[in-house]
């Protein structure tokens, strides 16, 4: 067994994944798949949980900073995929999904749904694209539910599976930076997730809403879109909406 510091590259990759997959509520030593993969690559689920945590604390797009014992390996993934982008997300998730998988290529049981959902064999290798849209966008919904605090910054719901994480400037239109930026998002409830991507609802520089004038008022318009005009959203700890992302969504996008 390797020192309890000496992490593999490729320990450091699956971890890297699970990372990317894994809400942080989850980067728990209880958890099964934290305890799976712990198990796989013959650590304490302890030492995986510590690691995820580690990652988390070098992530731009993230608030985490209390934890400062990362490696110099961990410094390293997260410059590589400076780099590489997809292509290491797509590397880091074939090496989990084979710590993961059981002996007959089926994915293992009593694992976490979510990451058997995104790296279970059916996605197939030869698609790296759809893998790593995959993990792209689970990693977008969670770094806005933990910037937001689990809430939609317009209503305060914070019911999870009304929760959207929505892209200001659309998937579509943006880079593979842009797609993951959580400045390029925002946690909404489903309704007003929809009125945001029809272009109903927008934003100011000042994150103010405003309801596209083709929005008729209503009593029942105005009590779910109306009432919210000119209030400004709650916003995150870090990674605020940028302007240009908004900017993009006032001229592409909300209809004058």
């Amino acid at each position: 067994m390797a020192g309890r510091n000496n992490w593999t590259r490729e320990q450091t990759m699956m971890a890297f994944a699970l990372y990317r997959i894994l809400p942080s509520g989850k980067w728990d030593k209880r958890n099964p798949t934290v305890q799976r993969l712990a198990d796989h690559i013959r650590r304490s689920p302890s030492a995986v949980a510590l690691k995820l945590g580690n990652l988390a604390s070098l992530d731009e797009n993230r608030t985490a900073k209390g934890l400062t014992n990362c490696s110099r390996l961990d410094r390293e993934i997260w410059e590589e995929y400076a780099e590489r982008g997809d292509a290491l997300v797509f590397e880091s998730a074939q090496l989990l999904a084979s710590a993961l998988n059981g002996p007959d290529d089926r994915p293992a049981v009593n694992g976490d749904s979510v990451v058997e959902q995104i790296v279970a064999p059916q996605i197939g290798y030869d698609r790296p694209a759809l893998v790593t849209q995959r993990v792209n966008q689970q990693y977008f919904r969670n770094t806005l539910v933990h910037n937001y605090h689990d809430r939609c910054c317009i209503t305060g719901i914070a019911i999870d599976p009304l929760l959207v994480a929505s892209h200001i400037k659309p998937w579509k239109d943006s880079s593979p930076t842009e797609k993951v930026a959580a400045s390029n998002g925002l946690l909404l409830n489903a309704f007003h997730d929809k009125a945001f991507d029809q272009g109903l609802i927008t934003l100011d520089n000042d994150f103010a809403i405003h309801v596209s004038p083709h929005v008729e008022h209503t009593e029942i318009n105005d009590e779910w879109l109306y009432r919210y005009d000119g209030r400004r959203i709650s916003l995150p700890v870090v990674c605020s909406p940028s302007r240009e992302f908004l900017e993009f969504h006032r001229e592409h996008i909300y209809q004058l």
